[in-house]
């Protein structure tokens, strides 16, 4: 047996340090592992009584899964295994328990016979331990692999990657056969675009210990998908202040960016056209006035711009005819002509129908080109739903620095020179300040208006007509206007603009009406027989039943129709032609005298003059004023005459200014006249007084049966 066991050595066996130590021992025969003795140490690891221990073999205390795994379970505890080398086991305790032990063995004598000692070390904690640390490693791997976050560190000795977590290596695009992987590999993966940037960030967070490097950059992977990649590290440095690694963290942050660029898409860009919305072309708009503000411009360098408003007129058309579909389809096409015209010289965006510009370096006369070039890219028709349409396009002009330096007083003027490129009947208005009637001082007239007239501040001024053949006074014209407390006598070119598009309209039109019965009443009572005609609007005719309101202003007054003419645009009787006629067929009835106003200005049908139940024409001022010098002007006028007379009409010339064309006018057979060369409007209640001194009669003093 000495032979076989080479180390045995009864000096090598100390009862007494058996008995004592605190370390589990068993004591066990070579060839049948038959477990001869135990100390105390064994039975409080193991569980076990002394009696219950001996005599049983030492595989019979390993576990299920190590007991027929060869090596100390099988065969005998031969000398190779003898040598002081370990073997980890699962040993069965008692109940059932399972405890993991380093088991190592040596020879020794035991009582004048070869035996083996095996001292098992209970690592159960440190096992748990372990397992309970592998979980929570592949827990943060299953963790960093949901937030698609990987960890790295770089050794500054080696300039390589030396270690990261798997996610860190897929976030890169390496396999785990590729690690280490050096800076220069890393970089190679960077986007060319964005790989500068990174390199800057490294070195100044190597260099500067107060930087925090922080970046966000792209990443080209292997099959050349692009992804980008949030990074943070923190630099370690010895005790001398030497870098020696960076730990930081990678996260694949491609999917928020792709939503923060959506989000970014639905807050500043048109879905239907993909150009900037109104959002958007107000931050471009401000960027350009921010540099004209300090001097500068873009582009060309001048420190100018243009806003620019293009309105499609015949918009609607399509929407009504083929819903809000196809009227989406020809935005879009829209955008694509405009998107061409203006190139990189601005900006175009979309609102509604509406699509504004900002043009970089543009004047007046350079906006105006702009605009025209516009135009005529919107002239060919667009091909809709297999249909062509001709939509049309109305554009309004403002210019920065000479209208304003901010965006919405910019965008505002555009939008008003749209509105006065509208009621000129042009294609293409800039701004003009005295033509806007929306300023904030009128803005606020028009705030205090009802109270103007419940104050008697609106007042009933008359303009006489008279006869040119007699040189009677015939009539006059009820003229508005607003004599304020502060601005003294206000005119209505500044306030009727705003008050035709509001219900105030009516309010005013009823006082007229009610001011003119008033003054004819007035007048009668003083012996004098003087008709008065009073303006309607087109909103004036739609809305009130004139009739009705009338009748009950004639029978509070006890006055007599014959002597209120109700003056009326062409324009505002052919919105509803219809309801028009039939309304002036009632107001004829009652034996008020009809005018059409403005002649010539608007747009009629000669069938309906046929129909229209009118006593007189007025022929617009613009006419009657250019007439003499201009032939075009003197043969409307001409032709105006004669279809009245034709018609049985009376007519009357607006506008006559001097000699001239009261002459001219004269010879061509108009009926009446009326303009600053017979008189200037004057109050009403200053008439009679101006008629008794003029060089024209009264057509009769007497009272009105």
């Amino acid at each position: 047996m000495a032979a076989q066991f080479p180390h045995a050595d009864a000096s090598a066996w100390c009862r007494p340090l058996f008995e004592g130590t605190p370390l589990s021992m068993l004591v066990c025969d070579p060839a049948s592992q038959e477990i001869l003795d135990a100390n105390e140490g064994a039975l409080q690891h193991l569980g076990r009584t002394r009696a219950g221990l001996l005599g049983k073999r030492l595989p019979e205390l390993y576990a299920h899964d190590d007991a027929h795994d060869g090596g100390w379970g099988a065969g005998r505890l031969s000398p190779d295994v003898c040598s002081l080398h370990a073997q980890m086991r699962h040993i069965a305790g008692a109940g059932g328990t399972v405890r993991h032990a380093i088991l190592q063995c040596c020879a020794i004598n035991y009582d004048g016979r070869d035996a083996v000692l095996v001292v098992l070390q209970d690592v159960t904690r440190h096992v748990e331990a372990e397992g309970q640390l592998r979980d929570i490693q592949n827990e943060l791997h299953r963790a960093q692999a949901l937030a698609m976050i990987g960890n790295w560190i770089w050794d500054a000795a080696s300039d390589e990657h030396v270690t990261s977590s798997p996610e860190g290596y897929r976030i890169m695009g390496f396999g785990p056969d590729e690690t280490p992987v050096s800076t220069a590999e890393i970089y190679a993966r960077i986007h060319p675009d964005d790989r500068a940037f990174a390199e800057r960030a490294r070195e100044r967070a190597l260099h500067d210990p107060d930087y925090k490097y922080d970046i966000e950059f792209r990443l080209v992977r292997p099959d050349g998908e692009v992804r980008w990649l949030h990074s943070v590290a923190e630099v370690r440095r010895d005790e001398s202040g030497r870098v020696v690694k960076m730990l930081g963290l990678v996260q694949d942050v491609t999917e928020r960016r792709r939503a923060e660029d959506n989000v970014r898409r639905l807050a500043y860009y048109d879905p239907v056209t993909g150009l900037p919305n109104m959002n958007l072309f107000e931050r471009e708009v401000d960027d350009r006035l921010v540099q004209l503000r300090r001097g500068g411009g873009r582009g060309r360098g001048q420190a100018r711009l243009a806003c620019l408003i293009v309105d499609l007129v015949r918009f609607r058309d399509v929407n009504y005819a083929l819903t809000h579909l196809y009227g989406d389809v020809l935005l879009a096409l829209v955008a694509d002509r405009l998107a061409g015209v203006v190139g990189q010289a601005g900006v175009v965006a979309r609102g509604d129908a509406r699509f504004p510009i900002v043009l970089d370096g543009a004047d007046e006369e350079e906006a105006r080109r702009w605009a025209q070039n516009i135009l005529r890219a919107l002239e060919a028709p667009f091909a809709v739903a297999g249909i062509s349409y001709e939509i049309g396009a109305r554009v309004g002009i403002a210019l920065a620095p000479s209208q304003g330096l901010d965006y919405h007083t910019l965008l505002r003027k555009a939008d008003i020179a749209l509105y006065q490129a509208a009621g000129m009947a042009r294609n293409v208005a800039v701004y003009v300040a005295e033509d806007d009637p929306h300023t904030p001082d009128r803005l606020s007239l028009i705030g205090d208006f009802r109270a103007a007239i419940e104050a008697g501040q609106i007042q009933l001024f008359c303009q006489p007509k008279v006869t040119m053949g007699g040189g009677e006074i015939v009539g006059v014209e009820a003229l508005v206007r607003w004599v304020h407390p502060d601005k003294g006598c206000i005119g209505p070119e500044t306030f009727m603009p705003l008050i035709e598009s509001t219900d105030l309209i009516h309010v005013l039109t009823q006082h007229m009406l009610a001011s003119a019965v008033a003054q004819c009443e007035a007048w009668r009572a003083q012996g004098v027989r003087m008709p008065i005609a009073v303006n309607l609007s087109a909103r004036d005719i739609a809305a009130l039943s004139l009739s009705e309101h009338l009748r009950d202003l004639l029978e509070q007054h006890g006055a007599c129709a014959g002597l209120i003419g109700l003056e009326m645009t062409e324009s505002s009787l052919m919105q509803n032609p219809a309801e028009s006629i039939a309304e002036l067929e009632r107001l004829s009835g009652m034996g008020f005298r009809l005018y059409i106003d403005d002649f010539g200005t608007g747009y009629s049908s000669l069938s309906y003059l046929s129909r229209l139940p009118v006593d007189v024409i007025k022929i617009d001022h613009g006419f009657t004023m250019q007439m003499i010098d201009d032939r075009r002007a003197a043969a409307i006028v001409k032709s105006t005459v004669h279809l009245a007379h034709d018609l049985g009409m009376g007519v009357v010339a607006e506008g006559v200014s001097n000699a001239r064309i009261w002459d001219a006018l004269h010879a061509l057979g108009c009926d009446e006249a009326q303009g600053f060369y017979v008189a200037a409007p004057m109050p009403a209640a200053e008439l009679l007084d101006w008629a008794r001194g003029s060089p024209y009669r009264l057509a009769a003093e007497h009272a009105c049966a």
